[in-house]
């Protein structure tokens, strides 16, 4: 009997068993040198494996995070992280003691996340204050901020970090001029935002710079209801030198939910998560020339978060465990429900 031929076999394919960290990750990032895997967490810790031998081995946590940790940023050896309760944290991830610096109120209240500037020193954050601040890495002393009057959700660099993009709840991204804080110009996505009632749900989840510094990826998803939000994902890539669409992926039903992380590969093409309704999202990877997606699947219900390996050959997803309750105080028929936690699956990636 002949054996079954691989239908896909430049497919990417599982590596082994999943990480099993204790709680629900927020976001997975690996470090410049690729030895360590970084993953934020909700209880407040950055979790960290070793994953420069085949099987990798826990490190010790990193603490400081009061709220969930929202932000994930390498630099070298420094990690830069923020927290829904506004705090902002420099951790050298070689040392024993780690923290290097940290500042208390980046933001008032939820920061959404950090971004590293390509070159020179800057620190971009954001967060539900409605400002962009800038940050010097070095120190963590401020020396810039633009406000936006409205929720800010994701930050990125250009390829010359000169300017900073910012994308809000309303589908809108203002490119700010790092050195002024001019706005130069805006995107807008109105699709990814939608006023449901009284709810506003939506908004710029993620932003993403091409690696030649070209296109920016601009994704969240296109809103159906408010609530118990029904949603399409939906990525719109534009091309910079023009400042017009160019091209966009669009998910095929709105039980699929939002785009979570997006990553960008060497080879050309976006690798991103998605989280929906009920258990739909996967992990996908995409050439932006294309309609639709290369490659979607996984097996466990949603993802959250992706990262890339730098040398290209393999990437983490942070997902759901299955037949979790939500929020693990739920007893059922047949008893305790698990609690919510993030499994983090490594992958191959195909050479496309």
């Amino acid at each position: 009997m002949q054996p079954k031929k691989d239908p896909n076999p430049n497919a990417p394919k599982e590596l082994g068993k999943p990480l099993a960290p204790t709680t629900q990750v927020t976001r997975v990032r690996f470090s410049p040198d690729g030895k360590t895997l970084a993953a934020a967490c909700f209880d407040g810790k950055i979790r960290r494996w070793d994953t420069s031998a085949k099987d990798p081995t826990e490190l010790p946590l990193i603490s400081g995070h009061n709220g969930w940790v929202t932000g994930l940023a390498f630099a070298g050896n420094a990690l830069f992280s923020t927290d829904s309760w506004g705090r902002l944290i420099a951790s050298d991830v070689t040392a024993k003691e780690p923290k290097l610096w940290t500042v208390e109120a980046a933001h008032d209240g939820w920061a959404r996340t950090v971004a590293i500037a390509p070159v020179d020193s800057p620190l971009a954050t954001c967060g539900k204050d409605g400002f962009v601040r800038l940050w010097n890495r070095e120190t963590g002393k401020k020396f810039n901020e633009f406000e936006t009057k409205t929720d800010v959700l994701s930050v990125c660099f250009s390829a010359d970090g000169k300017s900073v993009f910012a994308g809000d709840l309303f589908g809108i991204v203002r490119e700010f001029e790092v050195s002024s804080g001019k706005v130069t110009r805006t995107f807008a996505v109105k699709e990814l935002h939608k006023l449901d009632r009284i709810q506003d749900v939506g908004g710029v989840k993620n932003l993403l710079l091409a690696g030649d510094g070209k296109t920016l990826f601009v994704a969240g998803a296109e809103p159906k209801t408010g609530g118990f939000v029904q949603c399409v994902p939906l990525i719109v890539a534009f091309d910079l030198a023009t400042g017009k669409p160019s091209s966009q992926y669009k998910g095929a039903n709105d039980n699929e939910g939002y785009v979570t992380d997006m990553a960008w590969h060497a080879n050309g093409f976006v690798a991103f998560t998605t989280s929906g309704q009920p258990g739909q999202g996967k992990f996908h990877l995409w050439k932006p020339d294309a309609a639709t997606a290369f490659f979607s699947g996984g097996k466990l219900p949603n993802c959250h978060s992706i990262a890339i390996h730098p040398d290209g050959d393999k990437v983490a997803v942070s997902a759901t465990n299955a037949n979790s309750s939500g929020n693990g105080r739920v007893k059922g028929a047949g008893g305790d429900y698990p609690e919510n936690t993030s499994p983090i699956q490594m992958w191959s990636v195909p050479k496309v």
